[in-house]
């Protein structure tokens, strides 16, 4: 018998990117900073960078459970992917309830900050892949990762 390889897709083509989405969300996130303190409490400017934190914390481990779940093969992929979704959501609503319950931080703010950040990633996401050129990508193809028992 031969063996079971996994392709693993090649995300290094996607970089370009993941760094222009970064940027979108760090000036938009600036903007919302400057007008948050223009027109609110320093308690509330720290509620919203709090949800940007929260946001761009989630977003990364989310790619990093996504760039991993290729590793997998699709059946144990979507339940690694789904089971990680959960395991974020709940830690998510926990690490939020908390703030909010012990007043570290304005709901409103927190919303304001995490809602920036997903909005930003969304539509840098649709405007750069309508407006940038896609390059054809070298190898969609990495490597072979070898799973399962080589029969001699």
């Amino acid at each position: 018998m031969g063996t079971n390889v996994i392709q693993q897709i090649n995300f290094d083509i996607l970089h370009p990117l993941f760094v222009k989405v970064g940027r979108a969300n760090l000036i938009i996130s600036a903007i919302a900073f400057i007008i948050t303190a223009i027109v609110s409490s320093t308690f509330m400017v720290l509620s919203v960078i709090i949800g940007t934190v929260i946001g761009m914390a989630n977003l990364s481990i989310l790619a990093r459970t996504v760039k991993s779940g290729f590793l997998f093969k699709p059946d144990n992929a979507q339940r690694f992917v789904i089971k990680r979704y959960y395991i974020r959501f709940i830690a998510t609503i926990f690490i939020i309830g908390i703030l909010v319950s012990k007043n570290l931080a304005d709901p409103v703010g927190l919303i304001m900050g995490f809602s920036i950040i997903m909005i930003t990633t969304l539509l840098a996401a649709i405007y750069f892949s309508k407006h940038v050129s896609a390059e054809p990508a070298p190898a969609v193809v990495s490597r072979g990762i070898k799973q399962g028992k080589e029969a001699a």
